[in-house]
């Protein structure tokens, strides 16, 4: 690799991360009330419930860092697709795909240029990677390493 190489800077996929990001946001806040209404007994409302505010305030985050950093946004969709069976176990398969969509959208934004960018997208995919985990789900390996 030249000099000359070195000095041009790679694109900063950044804004259009946050986006993505945000977009997965949405989604999950539209999934997890579904599936809070949609569910079995108490307690699975009760926990669905609790994760549509933890994402309705990670939505709220990247929302904010957004418009502070000027990224142009779409509105958000008026609906998403839901799943037809309504059993817990379906359900939790559903949410668990909704976790895995913002998995990957953080570990996208953690590659961000921008510091305050990356650091969000690292702490929220920490968090995305536990909630897969609690749905039965693999989160996989990171980028450049080996699935064990």
């Amino acid at each position: 690799m030249s000099d000359a190489d070195l000095s041009v800077e790679a694109a900063d996929d950044g804004p259009r991360a946050l986006a993505e990001a945000l977009s997965a946001e949405h989604a999950a806040v539209y999934g997890y009330e579904f599936a809070g209404g949609a569910g079995g007994g108490l307690d699975y409302r009760t926990r669905a419930g609790e994760a549509a505010l933890v994402h309705k305030a990670l939505r709220d985050e990247l929302h904010g860092l957004a418009v502070a950093s000027g990224v142009r946004l779409k509105p958000a969709p008026a609906w998403y697709p839901l799943p037809e069976e309504r059993g817990d176990e379906a359900l939790d398969a559903f949410l668990l795909g909704l976790e895995e969509d913002t998995a990957r959208a953080y570990a996208w934004l953690s590659s961000a240029r921008d510091t305050d960018l990356r650091t969000t997208g690292a702490r929220n995919l920490q968090g995305a990677a536990v909630r897969v985990l609690e749905l039965g789900g693999d989160p996989g390996a990171l980028p450049g390493f080996d699935a064990a």
